[in-house]
């Protein structure tokens, strides 16, 4: 299959870009990531966004027809080495390593002595580097990365999303890894770590087996602790984990397309410095985005969560935005009634039904009549083809994302969501939702969604809500 593809007019009827008699190559495996690039941007347009979506579903779902069933079985019943391979690598800073290596491309495992050599720098680091090869195999038979001679690794274009960009030192030096960062490589190791292992006691959650210490749920089991996730981060010395999950929540922007909240609602209709509140905004990225693109509108903004996020938050916006802070455009834990807007991102799915509705209710005790909730959480399309009609007509609801034989939910291309309404589950007892769902549990709080529009080759979904 060759990797170029071209600019001109498709079957989508619009041409990707306006360079429309060029052709370009498709971004290169073995060259990193770099979304600044003519061919990541291509790539990343709504006409070969929507094609290599249908190439994935299809790549997935002929697989499963054509390995040998047991085989199948095999390789879904051993992932689980996958993401303990990541974490390893992750946790031992090798995409750095390998980054930083003399020729920038590669670097031979022998030389990994680097890790030895930092030791006096960091906390024991014991590694078996002929044992090593092992798992930089597996990830790069998983095309994480390459072997390009025996015992020998580089870089991908998918591996080069972990380099926090810091040198080897650096990333050695505690818990310093993840800052100005774009929050990805923080991202897998809360995945591979807390998450990873909290899911290995998925079964004994939903039958109902518990141990002493752990009332609450699949994490508290895991971790035989009954301190809910939230709150670990504040014990004596796991402060990191909560450092790492709010980096890692920059991290999951990766969900949208870039800059997708400035699309989702009509901003520019709102009067003039109206107040906008982001609530359980962590230390306010979603919040950043807007005040930098509104600025002549003077909004006001409003960021509230937990007071120990709070202090993150306010660091945050010190070093990039001082300035909002000082003139009272952007503050943490002011309460405010009747705001223009709600912003609820990656808020509900942390909740069941029942408490996600106390949240929704809250807020519309303290809406006014042209307050408007935007709610942004993954929305997971149905495996079968069908659009109740409660959805029939709700701007921007679809049915089915492929034709037949496709699943409609385009299968393997949706996966991460479904992942997603698992961790949700093992880590707070939460959900991702379809839109039936969300649609009955706005209304069972006195709000009405008005319309949904997702992000570009995503299931990411911005539900914009109005009071009833």
């Amino acid at each position: 299959m060759s990797s170029t593809f071209s600019t001109q007019a498709s079957s989508y009827g619009t041409p990707s870009s306006p360079l429309s008699n060029l052709q370009h190559d498709y971004p290169s495996p073995s060259l990193p990531y770099a979304s600044s690039s003519t061919a990541e941007k291509l790539a990343a347009g709504p006409a070969a966004s929507a094609a290599a979506t249908r190439i994935i579903a299809a790549a997935g779902q002929i697989t499963s027809i054509v390995q040998k069933p047991f085989l199948f079985m095999s390789d879904a019943s051993m992932m689980y080495t996958l993401p303990a391979c990541l974490r390893l690598i992750e946790h031992l800073h090798i995409v750095e390593i390998l980054r930083d290596a003399e020729d920038e491309r590669q670097r031979l495992l022998s030389e990994l002595r680097i890790i030895a050599e930092l030791q006096s720098q960091s906390e024991p680091v014991n590694v078996d580097q002929s044992a090593l090869a092992h798992p930089l195999r597996l990830l790069s038979t998983h095309h994480i990365l390459r072997e390009i001679a025996p015992d020998t690794f580089a870089l991908t274009r998918v591996a080069s999303l972990l380099d926090s960009g810091k040198s080897v030192a650096d990333v050695f030096a505690k818990y310093k890894k993840y800052e100005d960062t774009s929050g990805i490589a923080a991202f897998v190791g809360l995945c591979t770590d807390e998450l990873f292992k909290s899911a290995a006691y998925l079964t004994e959650a939903f039958t109902g087996v518990q141990l002493p210490l752990a009332p609450l749920g699949t994490f508290n089991l895991a971790f035989n602790t009954p301190v809910p996730f939230f709150e670990c981060g504040r014990e004596p010395g796991k402060s990191f984990r909560l450092e790492r999950f709010s980096q890692a929540m920059i991290g999951t922007s990766g969900w949208e397309a870039p800059g997708a909240i400035l699309t989702s609602f009509d901003w520019l209709s709102l009067p003039r410095g109206s107040t906008i509140v982001d609530v359980g905004g962590g230390i306010g990225s979603t919040t950043m985005i807007l005040a930098r693109a509104f600025g002549d509108m003077h909004f006001r903004f409003i960021i509230q969560d937990r007071p120990v996020v709070v202090g993150l938050g306010l660091d945050a916006w010190r070093a990039q935005c001082p300035e909002m802070l000082e003139s009272g455009q952007v503050v943490f834990h002011d309460p405010n009634w009747h705001p223009a807007v709600y912003i609820l991102r990656v808020v509900l799915h942390d909740w069941p039904d029942v408490r996600a509705r106390h949240v929704l209710l809250n807020l519309r005790l303290a809406s006014g009549p042209e307050t408007r909730l935007i709610i942004a959480d993954h929305v997971l399309p149905l495996a079968c083809w069908t659009l109740d009609s409660v959805l029939a007509h709700l701007e921007g609801a679809h049915g089915t994302l492929a034709p037949a034989p496709l699943l409609p939910n385009l299968g393997k291309a949706s996966a991460t969501p479904f992942s997603m309404d698992i961790v949700m589950h093992i880590i707070f007892n939460g959900k991702e939702r379809t839109l039936r769902e969300l649609c009955a549990l706005a209304l069972s709080s006195g709000w009405r969604i008005a319309r949904v529009t997702y992000s570009k080759g995503s299931h990411f979904g911005h539900l914009v809500c109005e009071p009833v």
